[in-house]
């Protein structure tokens, strides 16, 4: 029998390759040996690398710690009494009147009102004025009316407080009236569209203007974060509130520390140049004297149901383009949710903001203010012109 040539074993056959095929299998790295470390090259290496680039040597420092210390006024408001002039048409700019809460300043409102400013690209005025027995600024005393009033001078010019013959008279008519007056005492027989802004007890006031339409040219009212219902219902927390935040602070640094991380207002910015207003020097002519409360709130509480009381029906029956802002839906009562249903005013919810909407997010604020404005401000036509009579 004849042996095969080609001997061919179970599970396996031969086969010859072609030069591409053995081109391909051919291994493409090095061997393993070639990749092994020579210490020696390395360290080689490394000095080379030194000697012929530049090190930059990083010293280790500590994480920035955040700056407390008291912003000047100056940033946010203009010292020049400009409130009445007039606009290159010979038109009066509007007015936003901005009203703080208990407790608060007008210099609350500084980061708004600045950027409102930049915003309306100067088209408006903005007063913001210390209420009685709040601030800490000079004041000016105008004949307006048929008496002489004493209130907060806007500007703030030089360290003073509010004076009044009766600081500790904050109902809700008083403050209302001390409010028109001092717009009066600014503008006199110069009367331009007012929007009035109220945050908290402001916006109680401010609402009251309103619907006793005793402010000239309303054009509309804005309410921040304040709502009858849950207002009311908070007042009975408000002792323990008051007892449970710090009676007094070391320093202004720490007032100002105290407010952002107890979460009252979440603007650093905002913190250093509102909080300094609110407190003051427990012995004026001690140099180490600590800082207390300037405004009592305790001593308040025979207003705090007036502020709120019919504080929803007033707001729906105002006579004026109405605005609210929340910082959250469940703010909302009743006697609104309904209102806002029936499209009676606009609505705006800050989801990420605490109750001091006007120093957390300044700049949103800011902005639906000046298209709040714009949306309600008076349509001007253009004079009539008389059709002359038809000739054949």
């Amino acid at each position: 029998m004849r042996k095969n040539q080609n001997p061919v074993t179970a599970g396996a056959c031969s086969f010859t390759m072609s030069s591409l095929q053995k081109d391909i299998f051919k291994p493409k790295l090095p061997p393993l040996e070639a990749l092994q470390e020579d210490p020696d090259a390395t360290s080689k290496e490394v000095n080379n690398k030194k000697s012929s680039q530049p090190v930059f040597a990083f010293p280790l420092t500590r994480r920035q710690q955040p700056n407390y210390s008291p912003l000047s006024w100056e940033q946010y408001f203009e010292t020049m009494q400009d409130i009445a002039g007039k606009s290159k048409d010979g038109k009066v700019p509007p007015l936003f009147v901005l009203h703080h809460g208990a407790g608060h300043s007008a210099l609350s409102y500084g980061l708004t009102a600045k950027r409102i400013q930049a915003i309306a690209n100067q088209e408006c005025s903005i007063l913001a004025f210390d209420c009685r027995g709040h601030g800490r600024f000079r004041f000016c005393k105008l004949n307006c009316l048929e008496h002489t009033i004493e209130y907060p001078f806007f500007f703030y010019q030089s360290p003073g407080y509010t004076q009044t013959p009766n600081d500790t008279d904050l109902s809700l008519s008083t403050l209302s009236n001390d409010m028109c007056e001092v717009i009066q005492a600014l503008y006199g027989d110069t009367k331009p569209d007012v929007i009035v802004v109220g945050h908290s007890m402001g916006g109680s006031v401010v609402v009251d203007v309103a619907n006793r339409r005793i402010v000239p040219n309303l054009l509309g009212v804005v309410v921040l974060d304040v709502v009858e219902g849950s207002a009311m219902e908070a007042l009975s927390t408000m002792t323990s509130f008051l007892n449970d935040r710090p009676k007094e602070f070391p320093s202004v640094e720490h007032a100002i520390r105290w407010a952002v991380s107890s979460g009252t207002v979440h603007n650093l910015e905002s913190a250093r140049l509102s909080f300094p207003p609110l407190v003051r020097k427990k012995d004026e002519e001690d140099a180490n004297s600590p800082y207390v409360w300037h405004t009592n709130l305790a001593a308040t509480q025979q207003f705090w149901q007036g502020w709120f009381q019919d504080l929803s029906d007033k707001f729906l029956k105002a006579r004026a383009a109405k605005f609210l802002v929340l910082a959250g839906t469940d703010r909302l009562d009743k006697t609104l949710m309904i209102g806002s249903m029936q499209g009676k005013f606009q609505m705006e919810i800050f989801v990420e903001s605490g109750h001091a909407i006007h120093e957390d997010q300044p700049n949103r604020l800011a902005q639906c203010l000046v298209e709040f404005w714009k949306r309600n401000k008076r349509l001007i036509l253009p004079p009539k012109v008389p059709l002359k009579p038809y000739q054949h």
